[in-house]
């Protein structure tokens, strides 16, 4: 120790400097410049390319892989871009109500507000609109996480890399602009201002998410539900008197013929009855059914928000849970729609977000094949249910602090 006297004649006892080694070149110590990467290191290289590089080179490289075997982009699409045409030239977009004509899966059968609300792209080559739609839809899936306050980058890697995302995109769905909106009508769900028109917007698209009217009814949200419900059945009159209702008659019928063809080729519990042995209409029975009881769930649940601070949130997980049930067809892009309910219970990244990357596993129709059915009706069942109980234990994927370098 160096001894030295103080101002006030007192002893004080400094610790020798300890030696220190410049570091050579301007980088830093040679030994840094030449280390192996470190484990976690190598962790986070990888969880970027994963997550970050990924998602848009595996878009691309389907839809070339989609223009190869001669599949353009927007296969679903095309018919909603024709049909949005010929709305607007006063005739009827629709096929006959007959099995014949809805085997090509090339056929407008949505209600008539759909194609008006489409009709800004048609003025585009359908080239270029699909391209357009492809884009609005990616857009749209961030802005679902976004707008449901998602914060972890990770989980909007890990969404594009669903297999349902990305077949939204290819062939041209607007699942995941109903995913927006259910978001929307989510967070704002105590403004009328909005609630309104977002409800109205998405049953009148996509009939099969009316039980969410439900959930605004139950919620003590009437008065929004009400509106939502008169203004979807204005436009839907106003867009078919359009075409001077040509179709609205054999509307029912169409959807009817269309149920039973393509039912079993999808993940609903209508296929799973099929499958198990049912007749056509006994395996509705058994999903309208099975939806009434979440509907029942929903409203029992509803009443109870203002003394459970969780009842609001079961019982819109549980319309959208209504939503799948009812529908007699589940495609696989109607899984883009479970983004929402992760997201409004797990806004970091945990398990539950890989459970929807298994439909990788049987990409496009399940053709009526046992496992496909129940490997895809169980995605959407385990993600609905770990979002209804948030509780379960689901671990969170957190990354660990890189290690600061001693030398």
């Amino acid at each position: 120790m160096d001894k030295r006297i103080g101002v006030d004649g007192t002893a004080v006892l400094r610790r020798p400097l300890k030696a220190t080694r410049r570091p050579r070149g301007r980088h830093g110590p040679a030994e840094q410049l030449l280390s192996a990467p470190s484990r976690s290191g190598l962790a986070l290289a990888a969880e970027r390319f994963a997550l970050a590089f990924l998602p848009p080179f595996l878009v691309i490289g389907l839809i070339v892989a989609r223009y190869a075997v001669g599949k353009h982009l927007g296969f679903d699409y095309k018919p909603l871009w024709e049909a949005s045409r010929q709305v607007f030239h006063g005739t009827s977009p629709y096929p006959p109500p007959h099995a014949w004509a809805l085997h090509d899966e090339q056929q407008f059968v949505y209600p008539p507000i759909a194609a008006v609300l489409a009709a800004p792209l048609a003025v585009f080559p359908f080239g270029a609109a699909a391209a357009l739609l492809a884009a609005i839809e990616l857009v749209a899936t961030g802005l679902t996480l976004r707008v449901l306050n998602v914060r972890d980058w990770r989980c909007y890697g890990v969404a594009l890399l669903w297999y349902p995302v990305i077949q939204n995109l290819l062939v041209g769905s607007i699942t995941s602009l109903l995913a927006l909106g259910l978001a929307v009508a989510w967070r704002y769900r105590d403004d009328q201002r909005i609630t309104t028109p977002i409800a109205a917007a998405a049953i009148t698209a996509k009939i099969f998410l009316w039980p969410v009217l439900f959930w605004l009814a139950a919620t003590r949200r009437g008065l929004a539900a009400a509106r939502a419900l008169g203004l979807a059945l204005a436009a839907v009159a106003l867009s078919w008197a359009l075409i001077g209702f040509a179709g609205l008659t054999s509307y029912p019928r169409l959807l009817d013929q269309l149920s039973r063809l393509e039912q079993s080729k999808s993940y609903s519990v209508a296929a799973l009855g099929v499958m198990l042995g049912l007749s056509s209409g006994e395996a509705r029975a058994l999903a309208i059914a099975a939806g009434a009881i979440a509907i029942l769930g929903v409203i029992a649940i509803g009443r109870r928000h203002t003394q459970d601070p969780n009842a609001d949130r079961h019982a819109f997980i549980l319309a959208i849970a209504g939503a799948f049930l009812f529908s007699p067809i589940v495609w696989t892009h109607y899984l883009a729609l479970l983004v929402v309910p992760i997201a409004i219970t797990r806004r970091t990244l945990t398990a539950l977000w890989f459970v929807p990357l298994a439909m990788w596993a049987t990409p496009g129709q399940s053709d009526g094949h046992a496992w496909r059915i129940v490997l895809g009706l169980s995605v959407w069942v385990v993600v609905l249910a770990a979002s209804w109980r948030p509780s379960w234990p689901v671990p969170a994927l957190r990354r660990r602090p890189e290690a600061v370098p001693t030398s």
